[in-house]
C-alpha cells in the first residue's frame, strides 16, 4: 500500500484539531478480492462458457473492480467521488477479448449539521438525487490497533443487516431459476460484517463510501470481498474551500428510487428475464 500520510507530527495534528476550521482530502483505492471465482451455471445449456472464455471473463471482472476515489471533508460535511481513469485494456485470451465495466458510482454527500445524505444515481440515463436522513451506524469499538502510514489507528466493527430489497430480489431469482437456469448463480443474501480502521489523529467523523460515525477519519474498510484503502491524506487549516453539494437530478427517497428502477428494468425484460436494449 502506498504510504499514507503526510503529516506525522502530533503537534501539527493537535494544532489542526484545535483550529476553528480545517479541511482535507483523502485518496482511496478500492478493489475486490475474490475468494472464489464467479460460478457459471453449467445447467444453462447453450449459454455455457468455454474454459478460455470463463478465465478471460474472470480476469476482466477483477480488473473492472479496481477504482479510485477522493473524499473531500471538513468537520461538518464531506463529498466522496470516483476519480476519472483511462479506459482499461480488454482482457484477452485465446485470440479473443472480453471487456467488463461496472457503472460508475455517483457522488455521495454527507452533512452532519443538517443530518442529511445526498447521493447521485441514474436509471438508464435519467439522473436522480437520493436524499435520506443520516442515521448513525451502530459501530462496535474494538481494542485492536495498527499503524497505517504515519497514523495510529483503532479497529471498529459494524453489522449491516440484509435489506428487504435484497430478500425480494433473491426470491424473484429463485422463481425464475426454477423455470429456466440462469447463466450465473445468485448467492443468498446474508448479514455483512464491516471492519474499519480509523485514526483519532484526524478528528472528523467521515470515511469512504457512506461509512461514517467513528471518532476519527476512516482509513481502511473491509467489506467482505471488497477492500478500500487510503493511499494519501492532505490536511489544511487555510481558508475553507466550499464542498459542492450534488444538485443535478430529480430528488427522491431511496425507496422511491428502488421502485422506479424496478419498474423500468421490468419493462425492458423479455420473457426470459433478459434486459433488451433498443437502439
Amino acid at each position: 500500500m502506498t504510504k499514507v500520510a503526510l503529516i506525522s507530527s502530533f503537534l501539527l495534528v493537535g494544532f489542526l484539531a484545535k483550529a476553528q476550521e480545517f479541511q482535507g482530502k483523502a485518496d482511496y483505492f478500492s478493489k475486490r478480492i475474490f475468494s472464489k471465482k464467479l460460478e457459471v451455471n453449467k445447467a444453462a445449456g447453450e449459454n455455457e462458457m468455454s474454459p478460455e472464455m470463463e478465465k478471460a471473463f474472470q480476469d476482466a471482472i477483477k480488473s473492472a473492480s479496481e477504482k479510485q476515489y477522493t473524499l473531500s471533508f471538513n468537520k461538518s460535511e464531506c463529498l466522496y467521488e470516483e476519480q476519472e481513469q483511462l479506459e482499461k485494456p480488454e482482457a484477452a485470451n485465446g485470440g479473443f477479448s472480453i471487456s467488463v465495466a461496472f457503472s460508475g458510482e455517483g457522488k455521495k454527500y454527507l452533512n452532519l449539521k443538517d443530518k442529511i445524505c445526498i447521493e447521485e444515481a441514474d436509471i438508464f440515463g435519467k439522473e436522480f438525487l437520493i436524499v435520506e436522513p443520516l442515521e448513525k451506524p451502530n459501530w462496535k469499538l474494538l481494542n485492536e490497533t495498527k499503524k497505517i502510514g504515519d497514523y495510529n489507528c483503532l479497529k471498529a466493527e459494524l453489522v449491516v443487516q440484509v435489506t428487504e430489497k435484497q430478500k425480494t430480489e433473491y426470491e424473484e431469482f429463485l422463481k425464475k431459476e426454477a423455470v429456466k437456469p440462469a447463466l450465473f448463480k445468485m448467492d443468498e443474501p446474508k448479514d455483512k460484517v464491516i471492519m474499519a480502521w480509523y485514526t483519532p489523529e484526524i478528528p472528523v467523523s467521515f470515511g469512504p463510501n457512506k461509512y461514517w460515525g467513528l471518532p476519527g477519519l476512516i482509513l481502511e474498510i473491509n467489506e467482505e470481498e471488497t477492500i478500500i484503502l487510503c493511499s494519501k491524506v492532505t490536511l489544511s487549516n487555510k481558508e475553507k474551500s466550499k464542498i459542492k453539494v450534488p444538485s443535478t437530478g430529480e430528488k427522491v427517497t431511496q425507496k422511491k428510487f428502488d421502485e422506479i428502477q424496478k419498474k423500468k428494468t421490468d419493462s425492458m425484460k423479455n420473457e426470459d428475464g433478459v434486459i433488451i436494449f433498443e437502439r
